[in-house]
């Protein structure tokens, strides 16, 4: 080995970043130098062909999955020792770094890596490059299809002016979290709007000692039906043949006074999103329906859905007269009900 090289001079990143400073990323004008990897849209990144020796140095690669990104870590550098690669110690430096990301196994790519702060290679005096202390780092949420595994792709040439280039390429695997590929929740505020569906009304006047139901269909007191009245001692609760679930209608909890329906006020050309409900309180039975005064119950069936089946199987109703004067030794009694109802 010659003598010039028992105490290379070697230049810290540090150092030429602070004399030449962080500058736009650009290539080397080098005709002589091999094309750097590239990518398009149609097909596969074209790789750079790897020098059979080479001054390289890549050390303690790796990568750290957070919340949105990637964040990769190691050291690229120059082995100053090899006579055969580095001729001129004070001359040798990196003329290009490019990352590329690609689905493991493969060169076909998604997502980009870039560092915090681009570098311009091809003009500014590098001998280390520190992949974390630089920012160096992908962006999960932009740029990928896929979720699974994935491997970044370092490219890095060294010149000295005096031997053929170095061009070395590493890997560093990392994983895409399966979160991103999951169809996102809706939420509230992102549900699409309700429409509205024309709901008809009716009053049907039932004696709970003869027929306990109502049928919707008919309109008429029956045996077993949409609506059921349960009679207790001292309660009258509600139930259904037909799969009906209650809910105390929640138009008094939106600070709406104007949708607050009783039996003296009802909407004009009513329609399903009059009356409000909360899906969760909807329950097979209700303990208690005499006991509720001046307000309207929902009745919903399993086949009502507002957005892809809004035209059947959602009910409200109150009771126009309770019939407490009239009431028998059994809690029996006769009662009206006003009734709105989807179309059946």
């Amino acid at each position: 080995m010659s003598s010039k090289f028992t105490a290379p001079l070697i230049f810290s990143s540090a150092l030429a970043l602070g004399a030449m400073g962080f500058v736009a990323c650009g290539d080397d004008s080098n005709p002589s130098l091999p094309p750097s990897p590239t990518s398009s849209s149609s097909g596969p990144i074209s790789m750079a062909t790897p020098s059979v020796e080479t001054a390289i140095v890549f050390t303690g690669l790796g990568a750290t999955v957070g919340n949105t990104s990637v964040k990769f870590s190691g050291t690229i550098s120059i082995d100053f020792g090899d006579s055969n690669t580095v001729a001129d110690v004070s001359a040798a430096r990196f003329t290009s770094v490019t990352f590329n990301v690609v689905k493991a196994g493969t060169l076909n790519p998604q997502g980009t890596a870039a560092f915090a702060t681009p570098i311009d290679f091809a003009n500014t005096f590098i001998q280390t490059v520190p992949l974390q202390e630089w920012g160096l780092m992908s962006n999960l949420e932009t740029g990928y299809t896929e979720c699974g595994s994935f491997e970044l792709i370092v490219t890095a040439v060294v010149e000295d002016g005096v031997t053929e280039p170095s061009v070395s390429i590493e890997k560093i695997p990392f994983e895409r979290p399966s979160k991103w590929c999951l169809a996102p929740e809706s939420s509230s505020s992102e549900a699409p709007e309700v429409t509205g569906v024309p709901l008809d009304s009716f009053t049907v006047e039932i004696n709970t000692k003869i027929n306990k139901c109502i049928d919707i269909a008919t309109r008429s007191p029956a045996d077993a039906g949409d609506i059921c009245f349960n009679v207790g001692a001292s309660t009258i609760g509600l139930s259904s043949t037909t799969g009906v679930k209650f809910a105390l209608y929640a138009n008094k909890q939106d600070n709406d006074i104007l949708n607050d329906y009783n039996k003296k006020y009802q909407p004009t050309n009513a329609t399903t999103t009059d009356f409000l409900y909360n899906k969760n309180s909807l329950q097979e039975t209700y303990p208690d329906f005499t006991s509720i005064n001046d307000q309207f119950f929902v009745g919903i069936k399993d086949t009502y859905d507002p957005y892809t089946n809004p035209n059947s199987g959602f009910y409200a109703f109150i009771a126009m007269d309770k019939g407490e004067d009239k009431k028998d030794a059994n809690n029996n009694r006769p009662m009206k009900i006003l009734i709105y109802t989807t179309a059946q």
